[in-house]
């Protein structure tokens, strides 16, 4: 069985999220994405398709999507947030919540830019 990446950062004391819900973690994303609010919702077990997600799960994460983006409106205020789950990478699922603040670049051009670290704010 292949190590999960994000299984091994939740069982870290000394990872940094900003709530933990009772099924869920949202946290900041790593500064070399080079963008402000730039966040990550994970579950807390190992999941690895939508359809492994429990009833009570689903439920909560109407919870964790209104504080996320709340959150990152209040402390940002962008034109627009992004929302990509792809999980080919790592296969536990994660949705990464991506700010956008300018015109010029938008969609997958920008989304490209900012996953993969490229974006310069």
């Amino acid at each position: 069985m292949q190590v999960c990446k994000i299984c091994n950062l939740h069982t870290n004391p000394n990872l940094v999220s900003l709530q933990n819900f009772e099924h869920w973690i949202v946290r900041e994303a790593e500064r070399e994405k080079n963008c402000n609010g730039y966040l990550y919702i994970e579950p807390k077990k190992h999941v690895e398709s939508y359809i492994e997600i429990s009833s009570p799960m689903w439920k909560e994460l109407s919870l964790v999507y209104e504080f996320a983006f709340s959150w990152i409106y209040k402390n940002y205020s962008p034109i627009k947030v992004y929302q990509v789950s792809i999980s080919e990478v790592i296969s536990h699922i994660h949705i990464h919540l991506v700010p956008r603040y300018q015109e010029e670049v938008k969609g997958l051009d920008y989304l490209n830019l900012v996953l993969t670290g490229k974006w310069k704010s």
